[in-house]
C-alpha cells in the first residue's frame, strides 16, 4: 500500500524492531481496502478508514484493546458482563466491540462517518453481540452537517475546514426506547467535541444509565468539554472523576450509589 514516504520508513524500522523481538513490538502489515485500508497484526484484521492508523498496533491486536480498556475504566470503574450493555458512541472503527466481546456485553456502536462506518461493519461482522448505526447521537432529533476527517479520526459536528455530509440525529433516550434497553451499563463516548449534547440526549433515561466514560479532551473548537459535561453529570447523580489516561483526558460519570 502506498504510504507516505516518512511512514513507509516508520513501518520498515517497526519490522526490524517485531523480527529483533524489541521492546514488545510486533510484525504490523498494511494492504488497501474499499474502506481504507486492512492491517494485520497477530493474526488480526483490522480494516481501518486510514492506513496510518497500522501505529496504533505496533504493541499487537492484544495490547491495543488493553490500552482502550484502561481509557475507557472497564475494569476500574464499571465490570462488564453477558448481561452488561453498552452504547459506544463515536465507535470509529469498532475496536471497543471487541473489548465488549471479551467480556460477553451486547454492544451498540454509533458511527456516522461513512468511511469509519464501513470499516466498523467489517470489525464486528463475527460479533454476535454488537450491532451498528450510523445517526448521530445529539439532544434532540432532526438533521445536521457532520464533518468528515476520517484519515485523523476527527470526523465531527464541529469537524472545521473539511467536507460534510447532511446526517440524522437522535438522542439516547429515544434509541433506548425504541429499542426495548431497560439499563445500560456503560456509554463509551468519544464523540470529538460533542459529548455535552450527547449527554443532554439521554434525558429521563439517565437514572437508568450505570456508569458513563468520556472522552473530553481540547477537541470543541480547541476547548475540553469537561466542566459542561461534570456539570450535566452532576445533576443526574453521578460522581464526577477526571483523570488523564495516557493521551487522553477522560471524565467518567460513576453512579452515587456504587461502591
Amino acid at each position: 500500500m502506498q504510504l507516505p514516504f516518512p511512514q513507509r520508513l516508520k513501518l520498515l524500522r517497526q519490522q526490524a524492531y517485531a523480527a529483533l523481538h524489541l521492546g514488545g513490538h510486533k510484525a504490523v502489515q498494511v494492504a488497501p481496502a474499499p474502506c481504507g485500508a486492512v492491517i494485520t497484526v497477530e493474526n488480526q484484521q483490522i480494516f481501518a478508514p486510514s492506513a496510518l492508523r497500522w501505529k496504533l498496533y505496533r504493541h499487537g491486536w492484544r495490547a491495543r484493546l488493553d490500552q482502550l480498556e484502561r481509557e475507557y475504566g472497564v475494569g476500574r470503574y464499571v465490570t462488564l458482563t453477558p448481561q452488561s450493555v453498552v452504547l459506544d458512541v463515536g465507535a470509529n472503527a469498532g475496536e471497543f466491540a471487541h473489548v465488549c466481546d471479551r467480556y460477553g456485553a451486547h454492544v451498540h456502536c454509533f458511527e456516522p462517518d461513512p468511511a469509519a462506518h464501513a470499516c466498523l461493519l467489517q470489525n464486528i461482522a463475527a460479533l454476535d453481540r454488537a450491532s451498528a448505526y450510523d445517526d448521530v447521537l445529539w439532544k434532540e432529533f432532526g438533521e445536521i452537517d457532520f464533518g468528515l476527517a476520517p484519515a485523523r479520526a476527527d470526523s465531527s459536528v464541529f469537524s472545521e475546514g473539511v467536507p460534510t455530509v447532511r446526517k440524522k440525529t437522535t438522542t439516547i433516550e429515544s434509541f433506548c426506547r425504541d429499542h426495548e434497553i431497560a439499563q445500560i451499563d456503560l456509554i463509551k463516548c468519544d464523540a470529538e467535541g460533542a459529548e455535552p449534547e450527547v449527554l443532554e440526549g439521554i434525558g429521563n433515561f439517565f437514572p437508568n444509565v450505570r456508569t458513563v466514560a468520556l472522552d473530553t479532551g481540547a477537541e470543541r473548537h480547541g476547548e475540553r468539554t469537561h466542566d459542561r459535561c461534570a456539570a450535566i453529570l452532576s445533576a443526574n447523580g453521578f460522581d464526577v472523576i477526571e483523570e488523564k489516561v495516557g493521551t487522553r483526558w477522560m471524565t467518567y460519570g460513576l453512579r452515587q450509589t456504587q461502591s
